[in-house]
């Protein structure tokens, strides 16, 4: 079934990766394990919906919809402000983010704004990748530059052979993931 859909597996992959992130370096920062776990979440549901085993097409959206406009920012603030109070206590992460997913349902979903999730993960990933470069930490810089790219390429619908956009987007979320969970241990 991986070689008929391999949207599955990238899926998969950046789920397992997100998930990771969320339980291992996202220990000690609450904001980075929800907002990790709202992308693992998400893709836990791609892989899910692609593979054919549990087709929820509205579910996948809606929770990918949240990762972009409520996940990202998160780990976007765990990255500007590591000491904060979003990005340290657990109280204020569940508050920033529940705050962030009522603008997401108000502007995304009621008012029909569609590009809000977008704009909101836009910002996220460069505020990360500002920081970064600021502070010259090149482990956060390599990570939102590979966040940057999944997200340029996805919107520009770039698929080079046999990739869809979409895995392009789950490749680079995950090597992005990846190495913001490796700038967080150190953090």
């Amino acid at each position: 079934m991986v070689r008929e859909n391999p949207q599955a597996l990238f899926d998969g992959i950046l789920a397992a990766v997100a998930l990771w992130a969320a339980w291992v370096p996202g220990r000690g920062m609450p904001a980075l394990r929800l907002g990790a776990t709202l992308l693992g979440v998400a893709a836990l549901l791609g892989a899910l919906r692609f593979s054919g085993l549990m087709p929820l097409p509205q579910l996948h959206q809606t929770m990918s919809m949240l990762g972009a406009s409520v996940g990202l920012p998160l780990l976007g603030v765990s990255m500007a402000w590591p000491a904060g109070a979003v990005a340290r206590q657990r109280r204020y992460a569940w508050i920033f983010g529940v705050a962030l997913a009522v603008m997401c349902i108000l502007i995304a979903v009621l008012a029909g704004v569609a590009l809000w999730p977008s704009a909101c993960a836009l910002l996220a990933v460069l505020t990360m990748l500002g920081t970064s470069v600021a502070r010259r930490q090149w482990v956060g810089v390599a990570a939102a530059a590979c966040m940057l790219a999944a997200l340029l390429s996805f919107v520009a619908k770039l698929s080079p052979g046999p990739l869809l956009p979409g895995d392009l987007l789950y490749i680079g979320l995950a090597a992005g993931l990846a190495l913001y969970g490796k700038w967080a241990a150190s953090a």
